[in-house]
């Protein structure tokens, strides 16, 4: 049964139909980066110690969700399935039990982190001023868990029935009410009091549960591109392990960086405060490119997951092949702009000479590194869409851990190339996961997966 309102991406172009998908997304995951910007401006001006303590308190949060990270990706692989398969009703169920384990998982996350958030934070090194504010700022972010975990899956799920434009929308909303509340939280506005960081807390609460009934008010139309109904709700045991075959190597898959660059920074900073600075300023770029190449990776897992649902894997390969030459050319022309315009860029982020000089360093490598991770992330990503999650998540943990820290940690200390040695350490990392990657999809075992 299928939806007036369904996106047909089973026939048509399939190039056009990568960009129509990609954009919105595009535009959704830049505008998260550049309000991260915005948000860090702010927290400078909260007190000397605000960022610390969010940074801490966001920090143990993405340790305390892993187990969640890759629902996002499990409920869109279904919905994308049973979309191509003109089965809206199992499309419609599969959306509301990715609902249901979000609040089966959030509440017990919830109770942990409230528990031992002190804990957890002195072992992470919060001390003093850093760990109480660290402390209430991840406690009212933790009593508002459903809704800041809600928001990022449920919009995956949305995009996995082919309408990105609807979750750009809704995060619009949501950064709108954010970006309103942050400054009078925080700094207090007539009656409002000045909450400080407790205010900024608040405020990132507040908006992603504005942005979760935006979600409600497309997801509850009938005429939407899926709906809940109260009746999905129970838990669907069968439904439920379809989307958690696919989310818990997803989610070890995005675990497993998170642990890295905790090792990552401390190889940055074992080269000396003007690299660990140079690098700092070149995530801020990053950040901002990686949410553009988080277009193509999304409409390739749509444009995968619908076909092969629709019986048309010849044009999910031509998806996953076109969706990874734009993951690759679009880093590879924005750090190319970039660094024409690093003499101008630079000095607005860090006005020391030495930082400046060591930071271009970064974005000249960024060209191979960086086009070379867009490639392995989109064809990551097409490859979960068909449901095949683990051995991605294999090869991306093995080229990591095996190849990349390693390889930076040897070229940058017993080789003597310093700072010079990691990013090429970074570059034969990204390379054998984008091999990996390439290799997987070529093999065509991924299509015979079932969801």
């Amino acid at each position: 049964m299928s939806a007036p309102s369904a996106r047909d991406l089973v026939t048509g172009s399939v190039y056009r139909h990568i960009v129509r998908l990609a954009t919105p997304t595009a535009i959704e995951q830049a505008l998260l980066a550049i309000t991260g910007l915005i948000h860090a401006f702010w927290m400078d001006r909260v007190g000397p110690y605000a960022l610390s303590a969010v940074v801490m308190g966001t920090a143990m949060r993405i340790v305390l969700i892993s187990p969640m990270m890759g629902l996002s990706a499990g409920g869109m692989a279904v919905v994308a399935h049973e979309i191509g398969a003109r089965n809206r009703l199992a499309a419609d169920r599969a959306c509301t039990q990715t609902l249901t384990l979000v609040m089966l998982m959030a509440l017990p996350l919830m109770a942990i982190g409230q528990a031992f958030a002190p804990v957890f934070l002195r072992w992470m090194g919060a001390t003093g001023e850093i760990h109480a504010n660290a402390t209430q700022y991840v406690r009212i972010i933790l009593w508002g868990l459903f809704f800041m975990e809600c928001l990022p899956t449920m919009n995956g799920v949305i995009r996995g029935a082919g309408r990105p434009e609807f979750t750009l929308r809704i995060t619009i909303v949501s950064r709108v009410v954010f970006f309103a509340l942050e400054p009078i939280l925080a700094f207090g506005l007539g009656p409002v009091p000045v909450l400080g960081v407790r205010g900024v807390a608040l405020a990132e609460v507040v908006a992603n549960a504005v942005g979760v009934g935006a979600q409600l008010v497309v997801l509850l139309s009938k005429d939407g591109c899926l709906t809940l109904r109260l009746s999905d709700l129970a838990p669907d045991w069968a439904m439920m392990r379809r989307v958690i075959r696919i989310a818990l190597p997803n989610s070890a898959q995005r675990l497993s960086p998170n642990l890295a660059n905790a090792l990552f920074l401390r190889l940055v900073a074992s080269l000396g405060l003007t690299v660990l600075a140079a690098y700092s300023v070149f995530t801020q770029i990053q950040t901002l490119v990686q949410g553009i190449v988080a277009g193509p990776q999304s409409a390739a897992a749509t444009m995968v997951g619908q076909n092969l649902g629709g019986g048309q894997p010849e044009r999910a390969v031509r998806s996953a092949w076109f969706g990874a030459a734009l993951g690759a050319a679009l880093p590879l022309c924005l750090y190319a702009i970039i660094n024409l315009a690093s003499g101008l860029l630079l000095p607005m982020l860090n006005r020391d000479p030495q930082v400046v000089v060591a930071a271009r360093q970064v974005l000249t490598f960024a060209l191979a590194f960086g086009s070379l991770n867009g490639l392995w992330l989109v064809l990551g990503n097409a490859l979960a869409g068909a449901g095949d999650a683990g051995v991605p998540s294999l090869i991306s943990i093995v080229s990591l851990w095996a190849v990349q820290l390693p390889v930076c940690s040897l070229l940058a200390h017993r080789a003597g190339l310093g700072p010079t040695g990691v990013w090429l350490g970074m570059i034969l990392g990204n390379l054998v996961c984008a091999a990996g990657m390439a290799y997987r999809l070529r093999s065509g075992r991924w299509q015979e997966i079932r969801v």
